[in-house]
């Protein structure tokens, strides 16, 4: 991976979790939407299962770390979440699916990510999560990632197409050219 490349993940990364912490998570209490996980999905499907899985890893470790839970549980749930995002978001993109179906997919995705991450939460007896709240907040949870879905492809699909971010594309060359001269009778390659 190239400095320009991971630089910009890095930076999409916390950008994402600061928003998350600063904008999402207080506008959608007590409704636990995230963001991130919602990203997450969005690459993997657009940049296949590989990118999906570390993205989502890496994420969620962040995520773990700074926070109060159990740490790794977001990191298992969004680096499957990532994972699953990129072997079902092939099937997709290559049908050439627009932003509308994409978003579907990933809020879908991103619904059962946030479904098993706070099922998790509760077995291992995390204080703010619970089997019953993790239910009944699904419905809730799916919406709000449809409508985030929305403006969150667009530019996750623009980013992902940039020049500077995405595994550059190697080009054939032509190694010899034949030259034609006319002849008695007919043209011969020289």
């Amino acid at each position: 991976m190239t400095a320009s490349r991971t630089a910009a993940a890095i930076a999409g990364v916390l950008t994402v979790l600061l928003l998350q912490a600063t904008l999402i998570g207080p506008l959608t209490f007590p409704v636990p939407v995230s963001l991130p996980a919602l990203v997450v999905v969005v690459v993997g499907i657009y940049a296949g299962p590989g990118i999906g899985l570390g993205l989502g890893f890496a994420t969620g470790l962040l995520a773990d770390l700074g926070s109060d839970h159990p740490a790794g549980v977001l990191a298992l749930g969004w680096m499957l979440g990532g994972l699953f995002a990129g072997i079902v978001g092939g099937l997709a993109t290559e049908r050439g699916c627009r932003t509308r179906p994409v978003a579907l997919l990933a809020a879908g995705l991103a619904t059962l990510v946030s479904l098993g991450v706070g099922l998790l939460f509760a077995m291992l007896g995390s204080h703010a999560a619970s089997a019953a709240s993790t239910v009944r907040y699904l419905i809730p949870i799916a919406l709000v990632d449809a409508v985030l879905g929305l403006v969150v492809v667009p530019p996750v699909r623009m980013l992902l197409r940039n020049q500077g971010i995405r595994t550059p594309r190697s080009t054939a060359t032509v190694s010899r050219t034949v030259s034609v001269k006319p002849m008695a009778g007919g043209y011969a390659p020289r």
